[in-house]
């Protein structure tokens, strides 16, 4: 796990140097080191931040070149099933120098080109140069778990871990994206591609850019998680489906395992982060460290987590939270988003806790409702959508009945279910947009009306490439969405933006194409054994404490509804305030979304959301 950032020019040598600059932005990002490539010609420039956790010695360092300096990497991540990957390419004549992961990555790309991406279990962020063709490949993870931010111009490109490095190195203005803003507004978090920053894109999960000297540029997918939901059912009984989920759980957890410095978790005391720690357990490891965050509410998981620990023989630790420590940690943890978000904190706290014990690597149960459909929306929307079809004759004399029936606070979202196309998208939307389309145009203040039909018109075309597809099942099209939009645009961002800042590698046993190979289609064929994630905790090795298992499902979300009424109320109106200032929402929002949020006409998140763009906007 590392930072990554580099240039390449079409004609001349890159100036000014922006290597320093690059590297003091991504040092947190990793503390043990970091390294410079600069072609001879000054126009190829990669640089690298290290977190050592896979051959961590010397041997192991970047940028990495191959013997004969044609082939230059520098890569974030980790690559899980680099062994059998090395033994491979051994087979067919390539010999190894060092014993880590890098190497090969590297050697399977000078070999075998960015399609064999395809073959990668893992998590990166890559840059490869290869000196003979003059061209630069980029690419990142298929499922998104690591960020890599790209800016191009006729003459250059120029990338990077973080948008913080590119815009800090002064390699592009820090001007504000209004379909940004706009993205953000839509969702809580800004949508892939795009990006709070005009001129810099993300790059789509599961794609490689290839940018040559001689100004052409190329892009494609080499992995597309959608054709998986889309497959059919195999027709394989739960006995079946129960047998190929425990053991490739017990696989991926064990995959992710793999390291060369002792490996903690993150325990919340939900279903998701207990069997990480049961499997963990399972594969021999003992003497784990377990890490939760505890606050003075009853939402609070803490002795759930300190149970399951015991369960399994681990040494825990607790963060303690108030809402007063949050507001004097919120510019540091402002600084380190990179990115609006209407998440993060819990990550950060967490986060914390684990960089005090000295641990470098840790495993999180992220993605395991994705993967197990332990959402309310698993079992929501399928329901909805199947009660729409058969009602349809009838619905447009119902909506408005319903509508005026339906607590104002989801009137909006009940209208645009109504009025959907019928595709699973839509009425997607209603269960994780911040705001609906409808009521955009009322929020938006002049900077965004200014700017409303491209800002967008560039929306819509980032949200075509995330609701791209079709499922087998209306459940595994829920799974499908909840993975690319959910947690591919904001779960998997927030968490590694927020781990790097403590210089901590966050690795997701859950997210992983080989488990989802196992789990989906087929888990569409059996919804009863998405009930309480009976799927994932029934095929344990080790099961889980009952307590922890027989109890209402909980998000590990720390009592913002609760801090926002006291401490966080001055952050959360000054924000708001802020934004009716830069002319991004209209001067009636803020009290509007305030009063409206203490009748319980409208969710906590939206006034949070707002403080927190604005805040994050107003930074220098």
């Amino acid at each position: 796990m590392c930072g990554i950032a580099g240039v390449v020019r079409r004609d001349g040598a890159i100036a000014p140097d922006p290597s320093a600059a690059l590297g003091a932005a991504l040092a947190h990002r990793g503390p043990d080191g970091g390294g410079v490539w600069r072609a001879p010609a000054g126009d190829v420039l990669l640089v690298h931040r290290r977190l050592a956790i896979i051959d961590p010695g010397p041997s192991g360092a970047q940028p990495m070149a191959t013997a004969d300096g044609r082939h230059h990497i520098a890569y974030n991540g980790e690559v899980f099933n680099y062994r059998d990957l090395r033994r491979s390419l051994e087979a067919r004549g390539e010999h190894f120098t060092t014993a880590s992961d890098t190497e090969v990555l590297l050697r399977l790309l000078s070999r075998d080109g960015p399609s064999a991406l395809a073959r990668v279990r893992g998590m990166f962020a890559l840059a490869w140069w290869d000196a003979a063709t003059r061209a630069l490949v980029v690419a990142r993870d298929r499922f998104g778990i690591k960020p890599l931010y790209v800016a191009t111009t006729d003459r250059s490109i120029a990338f990077a871990s973080e948008i913080h490095a590119l815009v800090s190195s002064g390699l592009v203005a820090r001007t504000i994206d209004p379909a940004g803003v706009l993205g953000f507004l839509s969702w809580g978090t800004v949508p892939p591609t795009l990006t709070y920053v005009a001129g810099i894109e993300s790059l789509a999960s599961g794609t490689w850019l290839r940018w040559s000297q001689d100004g052409t540029r190329e892009q494609a997918s080499f992995a597309d998680l959608a054709d998986v939901y889309a497959r059919p059912h195999s027709g394989c009984r739960a006995p079946e489906l129960r047998a190929r989920t425990g053991a490739a759980v017990q696989a991926s957890v064990a995959a992710h395992l793999i390291a060369d410095v002792p490996v903690g978790v993150f325990l919340s005391g939900g279903i998701d982060s207990s069997a990480i720690l049961s499997a963990a357990t399972a594969a021999g490891v003992s003497g784990l460290n377990t890490y939760t965050v505890r606050f003075d509410d009853r939402s609070s998981e803490h002795d759930y987590a300190k149970l399951v620990a015991t369960t399994f023989g681990a040494t825990h630790h607790e963060l303690v939270l108030d809402a007063s420590r949050i507001v004097a940690d919120l510019p540091a943890i402002l600084a380190r988003l990179d990115q609006p978000t209407l998440d993060a904190v819990n990550a950060y706290y967490v986060s914390s806790a684990v960089a005090e014990t000295g641990i470098k690597a840790v495993l999180s149960g992220s993605g395991g409702d994705e993967m197990f459909g332990g959402y309310p929306s698993f079992r929501r929307l399928p329901a909805a959508m199947r009660w729409k079809r058969r009602l349809q004759p009838i619905a447009a004399a119902m909506t408005p009945v319903a509508s005026a029936a339906l607590p104002k606070r989801l009137t909006q979202r009940w209208q645009h279910f109504m009025s959907g196309n019928g595709r699973m998208a839509a009425a997607y939307r209603t269960q994780r947009g911040l705001y609906m389309p409808a009521e955009l145009e009322q929020v938006a203040g002049p900077a965004l009306r200014d700017r409303w039909t491209a800002a967008k018109a560039r929306v819509a075309a980032a949200e075509a490439v995330l609701f791209d597809g079709d499922a087998s099942s209306l459940e595994g099209d829920v799974a499908r969405l909840e993975t690319r939009v959910y947690l591919g645009s904001q779960l998997l961002r927030d968490l590694d933006v927020m781990s790097m800042a403590h210089g901590l590698e966050v690795r997701v046993p859950f997210v992983d194409h080989v488990l989802l190979d196992a789990v989906w289609p087929d888990l569409g064929a059996h919804p009863a054994l998405m009930r309480n994630k009976r799927l994932l905790h029934e095929t344990l090795t080790r099961p889980l404490p009952r307590p922890a298992v027989d109890r209402p499902k909980q998000t590990f979300t720390l009592p913002f509804a609760k801090w926002m009424a006291a401490d966080l109320q001055p952050f959360i109106r000054a924000g708001m305030a802020s934004l009716v200032e830069g002319g991004w929402i209209a001067s009636s929002v803020p009290d509007a979304t305030w009063l409206a949020w203490q009748r319980g006409a409208a969710h906590w998140s939206r006034p949070w959301a707002l403080g927190v763009l604005g805040a994050f906007l107003r930074q220098a």
